[in-house]
């Protein structure tokens, strides 16, 4: 009989080893990318296979994309969702317009084999820009990923566009347990106010190597920031992407490698 007695406190043993098993997991880590691909289409009919070549050979898990057409007259495709099935099957996908265009709809995406909860569109002022602009966020278990695309014509118009960035991620993810990243074209250099501004909410990851352009190196202006007011995290490796990329895009992709 006293046999009996036992089993409940070997059960008990087995779930607190299992639940320190669980709090010892080592540091997780992540690959990120950001690349403004130029509609797939900056120099040649379609580049969807070949960035969807790079993405898998980079490794990385989250991509922000920016210049993504959905079903437009230029390229009648929803292009995120094509870049999505190149990848693989275990691929998902978020589209947030920026703008209508020529029959569809014009904005920045994200790509993730990670199963997607959330999905945000942050509609951005326009301002004194040269067209509207927008942020795709995605949530999943790992982390929150967003993708944004700034004003190229006002500075004014960038910096309320990252104020926009910075107050809404402060509403809305601000103590995150997880990881924040915000990445995209900038369309400013280091040393501007945008990036100045920015910094008082995030770190930048990425380093200030030149993305642009992909033919001629000669300035930064994409970036990768993680929000402060989240889920620490460190820098492992950064570099740009510049072999095989020249006539896939104007930019150049940014690779990164985070521990959390």
């Amino acid at each position: 009989m006293k046999h009996f007695y036992l089993y409940p406190l070997l059960l008990l043993a087995l779930l607190s080893c299992g639940n320190c098993q669980k709090a010892a997991k080592g540091p997780q880590r992540l690959t990120l990318m950001t690349y403004n691909v130029g509609v797939f289409g900056k120099y040649m009919e379609n580049s969807t296979e070949g960035v969807a070549a790079l993405i898998n050979r980079s490794g990385a898990r989250y991509v922000g994309l920016n210049e993504t057409d959905s079903l437009t007259t230029r390229h009648y495709a929803y292009q995120v969702k094509d870049l999505a099935q190149a990848l693989g099957a275990d691929w998902h996908y978020y589209f947030a317009r920026a703008m209508a265009y020529q029959g569809g709809a014009y904005g920045n995406s994200v790509v993730t084999p990670s199963r997607i909860i959330h999905r945000y569109r942050i509609a951005l002022p326009k301002g004194e820009g040269a067209e509207p602009r927008s942020a795709a966020v995605v949530e999943t278990e790992e982390c929150v990923f967003a993708s944004a695309h700034l004003d190229h014509r006002s500075p004014e118009a960038a910096l309320a566009q990252m104020k926009t960035l910075n107050d809404w991620f402060a509403a809305v993810y601000k103590n995150s347990k997880k990881p924040v990243f915000l990445c995209g074209d900038f369309n400013v250099e280091p040393e501007s106010d945008v990036i100045q501004l920015a910094k008082t909410r995030w770190t930048l990851l990425s380093g200030t190597a030149n993305t642009y352009s992909s033919k001629n190196l000669r300035k930064c202006i994409d970036y990768i920031f993680a929000f402060k007011d989240a889920a620490p995290v460190t820098v492992e490796s950064a570099q740009v992407l510049t072999e095989g990329t020249q006539d896939l895009s104007d930019h150049c992709p940014i690779v990164i490698t985070v521990r959390y």
